[in-house]
């Protein structure tokens, strides 16, 4: 519906061709370089200032004109206030480096007008009292506004609806062609070579002496070929031709997105903040005396065919797609309905299946770096992403942990399915402004990657999660409540249930004129019942999972993890590099947790490694959701160091079926073919072995994540269904005859009883960012610390970590439990000590077994410059959520069983 008060203008596009000057005369390109950046937008332009900042020798190619893909219609705003710590530091250094590059090169692009959250329920509200209280750690001025306060600080907003709203005066406004302006400055002035009008044909690569295709050189539109150790991709919608080029794929689609801006609004002045409305899913920006008005719909249109010609370039607005963007427009700024239109932009957006960017080398490419599908973030995240990204091509890791914006973040399996890519990213685009709720779960690209026991646990009531692409089991719902529940086709929220599903395009999407929203999604029912910042529906149906692996026996399906097999001449020489942990005189069938680090000693990867018998090499666990990363990461230190070790995926033809509890050995034992097998001297912690279950000869590892004796079946994947249902039908015997449950359980009474026992997750708890002594796991590498002189084992990130150990720490993680077990936690909460806020929450669960809510986080120095024993046992802890201290207790060790003595079967 083309509104009323929309009038003929002058297109940003024309306005765009009109002010661009004649091509520069070509510079003669260098035969060689560090890095060669492709594409001259807000991000390309920053990973250029970076890397030459860094002493790389750098070369930034845009084929047209700075900023002619997608930066130069970007709307620029910049909200520091985020529900990820990460990106808030992104952003914060963004801000910051506007303001620097002013001064350092004289092109201004910095706005600092404030920006205004508006809020219209209580689950809002909640959301953004949570980012107030982040960021009240990194020093975010923000207030928590009422109705009436919502209307004092932006006089135009109508609040007859509204529940409330958060207001940062901090906030701003980016100008694009100002920043990008600044970076090439910047960057020529260091000695970068930028060149306009110059593109890419060509990226050539070879295969080094082990196989891995690696970069070589680039090939331009001019014929030159520039010899490089790595080419950034910062094509923004254009990225998947240039990864083409050296035969990758990105999971990243271009959508149509739109602004509208109108003529002079009575009241509107460029101080006023810019707004965001999320439950309207608009946004308004501040342009003077007129405003800058869009948002993001549930049927979006999406580009299939990214033309490299399209430069500058808009597409006609199609008024019938924007309508429910303008609907929310009006309710909130009913003054708009009265100003004319001064000018339409509808331009290309890159966009992903996650609605994070594709970051960091590119899985099976050595030198192919991502710097693209911005999400329409790029303004906000391009400065930390600049600095992020040199920092990772020459340091081999980010100093921040950007694992959520890691391209090897997803599967290759999903990234190479067009229609998972296609529905996941319609998902994310469709709840860019939707509540960040802590459990919520995608409703699209569901079923892609099953375990072999996902029918069967479906059938038992299993409520799956999506990780890594793969469907593994979350929670257990009583049969009555409807299982079978898995998730329905994806019916993309029934926004194109009236002709409307040409939107979707072709590539990935749904041959369907139309298509129907479900009337009834069970799962869809459950995950709702889930997203909330109080207790969650499933609260009781876990503590039952608990109860049953604290008191009986609990059954996990593990089978999504990654498993790697390690040989050759070098792999020991391999393992004992790679690995915090010491393989020195380790036994066969010895099972060794351990840390990955990187040269500054943070964690790359946390897992297990079994020393397999008879000198066959090593067998690694790792956490599924990083599966990819951490092949990647394993591989690349091989190859850098030149290691004669094959590394091999066999996480297919593997599950892991982990029995977990007080009876989980004598329950296996009605199954083993030799019980004794399983009796602490055939197969005491920590270590594994050969053993036969139902019939089944697998490798069973006697390990626990949940704090309780237990034993994990490395099955092959063609008998764990037999397995399992001989195990599910020998446990109704055994709790028929012993009285004690024998229940499924999966990840959210992991997540709990782990966190009672002190154990880590990666990507939460420790990341590349944080070192194990700093992560409170440094017994995992001061073995190998404490050997010094001729009989010091090298190891990768040895250097830092002595450094770290000698100094002291400036930050450490700790573990701290809410006095009140009524108040829920849900990560990113403040942390408190003597009243002072010293940290942040990076992950909590709810202890069933403790009735406390739990919380680890890492604090900083004390005053003095070190965290030490005595500053944390000296201090008086709180909490901080939503404006709230709540007093917590701080644990020296685990809270539950601290002397480990039920991992050794001692009840």
């Amino acid at each position: 519906m083309r509104p009323a008060f929309a009038k003929r203008c002058t297109s940003h596009a024309a306005r765009a061709a009109s002010t661009t000057t004649e091509p520069a005369p070509k510079l003669q390109l260098p035969p060689e370089a560090d890095v060669v950046v492709v594409g001259g937008g807000s991000v390309g332009a920053s990973v250029a200032y970076h890397c030459q900042a860094r002493g790389m020798n750098t070369v930034l190619l845009e084929r047209h004109r700075w900023t002619a893909g997608t930066t130069w219609h970007s709307a620029g705003m910049l909200w520091r206030l985020r529900p990820s710590d990460i990106d808030i530091q992104l952003h914060t250094y963004t801000r910051e480096k506007c303001i620097a590059l002013e001064e350092e090169t004289g092109f201004q692009s910095w706005t600092e007008n404030g920006g205004l959250f508006v809020a219209t329920n209580k689950e809002r509200l909640m959301e953004y009292e949570r980012l107030a209280e982040t960021g009240k750690y990194f020093g975010i001025e923000s207030r928590v506004l009422s109705p009436s306060e919502v209307q004092r600080v932006h006089p135009l907003m109508q609040i007859e609806d509204v529940y409330g709203g958060l207001h940062s005066p901090t906030d701003g406004t980016i100008d694009p062609t100002g920043i990008v302006n600044a970076y090439v400055a910047g960057a020529k002035k260091r000695g970068a070579v930028v060149m306009e009008d110059t593109g890419v044909v060509g990226i050539e690569t070879e295969n080094d002496a082990r196989g891995f295709k690696k970069v070589r050189s680039v090939t331009t539109t001019c014929g030159q070929t520039i010899k490089t150790r790595w080419v950034v991709n910062a094509c923004g919608a254009w990225a998947p031709a240039l990864a083409a080029m050296a035969g990758a794929e990105l999971p990243l689609l271009a959508c149509k997105h739109a602004f509208v801006v109108t003529e002079k609004l009575p009241g509107m002045h460029a101080k006023l903040p810019n707004v965001r409305d999320h439950d309207l899913s608009i946004y308004l920006k501040a342009q003077g005396d007129t405003m800058g008005i869009g948002g993001y719909e549930r049927n979006p249109e999406f580009w299939d065919e990214a033309k490299p010609e399209f430069a500058f370039g808009l597409f006609d607005l199609d008024w019938e797609t924007f309508d429910q963007n303008l609907q929310g427009l009006l309710q909130r700024c009913p003054a708009i309905g009265d100003a004319g239109i001064k000018a339409t932009v509808c331009g290309p957006e890159s966009f992903t299946p996650d609605h994070k960017p594709l970051v960091g080398p590119h899985p099976g490419v050595r030198g192919m770096f991502n710097a693209c599908g911005f999400n329409s973030m790029g303004m906000m995240l391009g400065g930390g992403m600049g600095r992020e990204a040199a920092t990772w091509m020459a340091e081999g890791s980010p100093s921040l942990d950007l694992f959520a914006f890691d391209c090897a973040r997803f599967h290759p399996e999903t990234v190479r399915d067009a229609k998972w890519v296609k529905d996941r990213t319609h998902e994310s685009y469709a709840k860019t402004y939707a509540v960040v709720f802590p459990h919520d779960e995608p409703l699209a690209g569901r079923g892609a990657r099953q375990s072999p026991l996902h029918d069967a646990l479906a059938e038992r009531g299993c409520v799956h999660q999506a990780r890594h692409g793969f469907e593994r089991p979350g929670w257990f719902v009583p049969p009555e409540a409807g299982a079978p529940q898995a998730p329905k086709p994806y019916d993309y929220y029934g926004s194109y249930d009236e002709s409307g599903a040409w939107r979707l395009g072709a590539r990935g999407g749904d041959a369907r004129e139309s298509i129907a929203g479900h009337t009834e999604h069970l799962h869809h029912k459950l995950i709702e019942k889930e997203c909330t910042f109080e207790w969650p529906a499933s609260f009781d149906e876990v503590k039952v999972e608990c109860a049953a692996a604290r008191e009986g026996t609990a059954v996990f399906d593990q089978s999504y993890f990654g498993k790697f097999l390690m040989s050759g001449p070098d792999a020991s020489a391999a393992v004992q590099y790679l690995c915090g942990a010491d393989f020195d005189g380790r036994a066969p069938g010895a099972v060794v947790y351990t840390p990955l680090c990187n040269a500054r000693g943070g964690v790359e990867a946390d897992l297990t490694v079994t020393v397999l018998p008879d000198g066959r090499g090593y067998y690694f666990a790792a956490g599924g959701n990083t599966r990819t990363k951490d092949f990647e990461w394993i591989s690349t230190v091989l190859a850098d160091k030149g290691f004669d070790a094959a590394l091999t995926d066999i996480s297919e033809t593997k599950a892991i079926i982990s029995v977990q509890g007080p009876h989980s050995r004598a329950l296996l034992q009605t199954l083993c073919a030799d019980a004794a097998a399983l009796e602490d001297d055939a197969l005491p912690f920590s270590f594994s072995r050969t053993v036969t279950i139902a019939g089944a000869e697998m490798m069973c590892l006697r390990l626990t994540f949940v704090g309780e004796l237990g034993f994990e079946l490395h099955a092959e994947s063609t008998d764990a269904a037999a397995v399992y249902e001989a195990l599910m039908a020998a446990g109704a015997e055994y709790e028929k005859v012993h009285g004690v449950p024998v229940r499924n359980a999966g990840y959210r009474a992991i997540d709990s009883l782990s966190a009672e026992k002190g154990y880590r997750h990666w990507h939460a708890d420790l990341s590349n960012a944080d070192t194990p002594l700093e992560a409170a796991i440094g017994f995992t590498v001061l073995s190998k610390l404490k050997r010094t002189g001729d009989d010091a084992p090298d190891f990768l990130g040895r250097g830092a970590l002595e450094e770290q150990r000698a100094a002291g720490l400036k930050r450490k993680l700790v573990c701290l439990t809410v006095d009140d077990p009524s108040v829920p936690l849900h990560g990113m909460e403040s942390i408190w000590r003597s009243g002072q806020c010293v940290g942040i929450v990076r992950s909590t669960a709810f202890g069933h077994t403790l009735n406390a809510s739990i919380a680890y986080g890492y604090v900083d120095a004390a005053p003095e410059g070190k965290v030490t024993k005595k500053w944390l046992e000296g201090g008086e802890w709180a909490i901080g959520d939503k404006g709230t201290l709540h007093r917590a207790t701080f644990h020296n060790a685990a809270p539950f069983d601290p002397k480990n003595t039920r991992v050794k079967g001692q009840y």
